[in-house]
């Protein structure tokens, strides 16, 4: 636990000189209301790390007219130290992976004898196939020629003259030529305009929207919907190789808050949303519309 008792009662003079509520001051820096309470009170156990805690207490200060800067220098010694983000415990799987060796040793010799069978059952199919069709054709051989009777020698019996018909063409009608199908609408994202933080884009394409984040090194993330309503399973730091996939296909719109954008890569149905500000941390507005 840090205690930033100073800095915290200057904050929360400066917001109830303003007039605001924690929930209002929620709405105006999308920081949710346990992080405020926890910069207040100088309790950040529950935050991301030292880099986010700067980060909102910026915000904080921005929102109830202070300079988060200067108030971050004046109390500088009061903040908490950068610390490396803790690496995960790899999990012991050395005695199941043992065990697991004893139990699958007579599926692996099952394993060898199946390829065997296979090819025997393989080889008896092709000679009973081809044994098939030759009867077929010594049979129809043997049925088609007649043979005399007395020396065994056989005749063709002539066929009886036929005076040869002339068969008028027949005209085929054209087929009917299958219906095209539906194109799929394009998709068309665009750059809306900037904000501070925030860039807002617009994007015209499909009904059915799959957003796909992928974190190539620790970073802050966050997802909501129009209403405020989070869309990942939890707001937090994603780390290395983690990905998550959101369904946006029933909402109007979508809010990402993000740390670190040179670790976190988006994709909104397979293509890549380029970031139009340097600047950490950021915010992303995408809003839809289907294609007509």
């Amino acid at each position: 636990m840090i205690v930033l008792s100073e800095l915290g009662t200057r904050l929360k003079e400066a917001r109830i000189a303003k007039g605001y509520s924690l929930e209002d001051l929620q709405d105006l820096t999308k920081i949710q209301k346990r992080y405020l309470a926890g910069i207040e009170d100088g309790n950040h156990s529950m935050m991301p790390g030292a880099f986010y805690i700067r980060a909102f207490i910026r915000q904080y200060a921005a929102a109830v007219g202070l300079n988060g800067e200067e108030l971050l220098e004046q109390h500088k010694l009061e903040m908490p130290a950068d610390q490396p983000a803790a690496q995960p415990q790899m999990p012991n799987t050395f005695s199941s992976r043992s065990r697991s060796v004893t139990r699958t040793a007579p599926n692996e010799a099952y394993a060898e004898f199946i390829p065997k069978v296979l090819v025997a059952l393989f080889i008896v199919l092709i000679l009973a196939v081809a044994w098939y069709f030759y009867s077929a054709s010594t049979n129809r051989d043997s049925t088609g020629t007649p043979v005399e009777e007395g020396n065994g020698v056989p005749y063709e019996t002539p066929a009886p003259a036929v005076p040869e018909e002339t068969e008028e063409p027949i005209e085929e009608e054209p087929a009917d030529e299958p219906a095209a199908e539906p194109e799929e609408p394009e998709a068309v994202l665009t750059v809306e305009g900037t904000q501070g933080e925030t860039t807002t884009y617009s994007w015209q394409g499909p009904a059915e929207r799959e957003l796909e984040i992928t974190a190539s090194g620790p970073s802050w993330i966050a997802a909501t919907d129009e209403n405020q309503q989070e869309l990942t399973s939890e707001a937090r730091v994603m780390q290395a190789e983690e990905t998550e996939k959101i369904d946006l296909s029933e909402v109007e719109s979508v809010r990402l808050r993000i740390g670190d954008y040179s670790n976190i890569t988006l994709t909104l149905n397979g293509e890549p949303i380029e970031y139009s500000q340097n600047i950490q941390p950021q915010n992303i507005v995408i809003q839809f519309r289907n294609a007509e």
